[in-house]
Order: C-alpha cells, then sequence, then structure tokens
C-alpha cells in the first residue's frame, strides 16, 4: 500500500515539474544571472531564461525586486537572437531605470540604492 502511495507521488511530481517546464516556447534566446549585491559576485539569486516567446513582454523578477543590485548576461545565443537586446528596469512594470545588458558585462544601477524590478527583451528582427 505504501508502495502504490509513492509511486502516486513521484509521477505528480514529475508530471507537475513537466508541466511547468512546457509554459515557455520557442528558441532560447539569452541567459541572464542576478545578484543582490553589486559587482556580481555576491548573494546569487539564480539565473533566468530568455525564450523566444518572451520578446517584447515584461517580465518582473520574481525574487525580491528590492534585493535585486546587479545583474550579469551571461549569453545571446546566436544565429537565435541576432538583433536582440536584454533590458533591466528598476520597478516592477518596465518603464523606469531602463538599463541595456552587455554579455559578460556587470549591470549595476545607475543610481545609488536604486535595484532592479523587471527585465524585458526587444528584437529587431524576428528572432
Amino acid at each position: 500500500m505504501q508502495f502504490a502511495t509513492l509511486i502516486t507521488a513521484v509521477v505528480s511530481i514529475a508530471v507537475g515539474t513537466n508541466a511547468a517546464a512546457i509554459r515557455r516556447d520557442g528558441a532560447r534566446l539569452a541567459q541572464f544571472r542576478v545578484f543582490g549585491a553589486e559587482g556580481c559576485h555576491d548573494l546569487n539569486y539564480g539565473f533566468y531564461t530568455v525564450d523566444q516567446s518572451d520578446v517584447g513582454a515584461c517580465n518582473a523578477l520574481t525574487t525580491d525586486p528590492t534585493a535585486v543590485t546587479s545583474v550579469n548576461l551571461e549569453v545571446l545565443y546566436s544565429p537565435a537572437a541576432n538583433g536582440c537586446s536584454l533590458y533591466i528596469y528598476s520597478d516592477a512594470n518596465c518603464s523606469d531605470g531602463k538599463q541595456v545588458t552587455a554579455v559578460n558585462a556587470c549591470a549595476n544601477p545607475e543610481q545609488d540604492g536604486e535595484t532592479y524590478g523587471s527585465w524585458q527583451i526587444s528584437c529587431s528582427s524576428s528572432a
């Protein structure tokens, strides 16, 4: 009886994990990492993947938006991301503090005490 319950739990977790992975579409365009300290070294909060389905959409950072103080764009995947730029914003709505990122260049807020709350990718071509 316990074995059947265990199998059911494992299958439920596997299906749930797989369903979460299906929500995004298209080619992988980029990957960036967020940090809770300036300099892109300390307080690593993990990375975000950017897919074709993200183009033009405003995406709030899922960590505490007052905590992200530096961002490192780790990769723009070519050729899929040719003509694309990743922007980070100081608010959660992609309207304030717009800053472009560059591959392997740590982005820190332009004003002291500012943090990042959202991101957006824009592409000049149909990446």
